[in-house]
């Protein structure tokens, strides 16, 4: 059995550990036998595992989970943008992003506001000219200035501000300036940020640079870049440095400390699996669903987003994973990336971050053949796809402050807790056991008289259609609506409520 307590560690003990004063390491040697704990940016989690008892078999039907709520002392507030779509940059030349593709907009209305950005490998590949065409090698895309004032129109209509990435891989800090000034100007507060290339730290196993290219050399050519673009444009919202990966991870913290004052964000892209043909099965970044259900995964994540958070804060900046999903090789993997399981992890990750104190997520996608697309076309149709539905139950729990929630139990289960502003209390339970269902048992939610639950189901986490939210699948219009949702029993001070085996249930308290 294992006992996981999720808690937010409030006033000097958030100070101490921000600064570094306190760490996992001198918290580690004052632990008590059997007790382990992460301290995160400001999120003190506590696993502790009790002698003499194991996993549970593969085979129960049934489990039983003890969940204890405290919404008497919130913590870190998620913010109303959190959830966002990272886009590869040629779509700003295509026509996509207008307002009267109805249905996208609806889908796009039923996540609230978010972020839209513009990036990805291609933005490499992707050329600005004011006028006239642009001839380059492998050119995928060459935007005009009607393609910026297309999205930024659409940007505004929706209220989703924009990331907007410019080509680094093929080096002119000239262009790259000229397109942020028209950016800047023509964007306005709908520009959220600029961002200058596209994990730069990958640039030398991709033919875009040299093999001996290193960190020196990108700090030098992004001084080269932001000199040009102050010239312009001296207020240009900025944020990076757009790393990913082992390089990424160790250039990140440096460049904080070189160019943290250039920026309005720190940046980073996540991907927990891979699919290259080189992977060998016995990788654990293997893509499998149980793989990316795993809690040792869901861990890793965790761990590598606190740290980025803690370097982030610690130059003041708040931090956004801004390009992110299931696995990171050619668009996700069919079979794991396009069903019901990645809206079980879609769920569980965008919880994860902001228990971290990441101010957003933007899963990246395509509209035609990427499997791990939130939204996707085909034949002129836009369509939520499985990972969707896990960013429409993030999005019924908040925003709010995230308020510490104790999970006893054998189970897979993974339980969040936000309090709203309006008092009141969303507590978000994510069952990835595939076999399992959970008997739970929910207290400390006393001043609590009236709680209905919203279902996450499907008929497995291999479905790939037949899913549904509060009871409605999304419409062929894009539009989604809630029913009515279903009581949730109450004995005394507790509330008690089956979660069936790979489904995901909100339940939402009122005094």
């Amino acid at each position: 059995m294992r006992t996981r307590i999720f808690g937010t560690v409030l006033g000097c003990v958030v100070a101490l550990g921000m600064l570094g004063v306190i760490g996992p390491q001198s918290a580690s040697q004052a632990k008590p036998a059997g007790v382990s704990w992460l301290l995160r940016a400001d999120v003190l989690r506590w696993s502790v595992h009790q002698a003499g008892n194991s996993e549970p078999s593969s085979t129960a039907a049934v489990d039983t989970a003890e969940v204890t709520v405290h919404p008497e002392t919130p913590g870190l507030t998620i913010p109303p943008r959190f959830l966002g779509f990272s886009y590869e940059a040629p779509v700003l030349a295509t026509r996509y992003f207008e307002f009267r593709h109805t249905v996208f907009v609806h889908l796009l209305a039923n996540l609230g506001t978010g972020v839209l950005r513009f990036g990805g490998n291609s933005v490499e590949f992707t050329y600005w000219s004011r006028q006239g065409t642009v001839k380059e090698p492998k050119e995928r895309a060459v935007l005009h200035p009607k393609d910026l004032n297309r999205v930024f129109k659409f940007s505004k209509k929706v209220g989703w501000p924009v990331i907007l990435g410019l080509n680094l891989g093929h080096y002119d800090p000239k262009m790259a300036a000229d397109e942020a000034a028209y950016a800047v100007k023509r964007g306005g507060s709908d520009l959220l940020a600029l961002e200058i290339g596209n994990e730069p730290d990958l640039f030398m196993y991709n033919g875009l640079r040299p093999s001996a290219w290193d960190y020196a050399d990108y700090l030098q050519e992004f001084r080269a870049y932001m000199q040009a673009i102050r010239a312009r444009s001296p207020d240009a919202p900025m944020s990076g440095p757009t790393t990913c990966c082992k390089a990424g991870r160790k250039w990140y913290p440096r460049f904080l400390v070189a160019e943290a004052p250039q920026l309005i964000m720190a940046t980073f892209h996540n991907y927990p699996l891979g699919a290259s043909p080189h992977l060998p099965r016995s990788s654990p970044r293997y893509p499998t669903v149980q793989r990316l259900l795993s809690a040792k995964s869901m861990n890793q994540v965790a761990d590598e987003v606190r740290q980025l958070v803690q370097d982030a804060h610690a130059h003041h900046l708040p931090f956004r994973m801004a390009e992110a999903n299931s696995e990171s090789y050619d668009g996700g993997v069919d079979g794991l990336s396009n069903v019901f399981g990645a809206a079980l992890w879609g769920a569980d990750y965008c919880f994860t971050l902001a228990e971290q104190g990441a101010v957003g997520v933007n899963f990246h996608g395509g509209f035609h053949h990427v499997y791990f697309s939130p939204i996707l076309i085909a034949h002129g149709h836009y369509s939520a796809q499985p990972l969707y539905y896990g960013m429409l139950l993030f999005h019924a729990a908040t925003p709010g402050r995230l308020v510490p929630v104790a999970v006893h139990t054998h189970s897979s289960l993974t339980a969040y807790g936000v309090l709203a502003p309006n008092g009141e209390l969303h507590l978000a339970l994510i069952n990835k056991d595939e076999r399992a269902s959970v008997e739970v048992r929910i207290a400390g939610v006393a001043n609590y008289h009236h709680a209905v639950v919203l279902r996450l189901t499907a008929s497995s986490v291999n479905a790939q259609t037949g899913i549904t939210f509060g009871g409605h699948s999304v419409e062929p219009d894009g539009k989604w609506s809630p029913g009515p949702g279903e009581q949730v029993a109450q004995s005394g001070a507790v509330f008690h409520l089956q979660l069936p085996s790979a489904s995901a249930a909100l339940v939402n308290f009122r005094q």
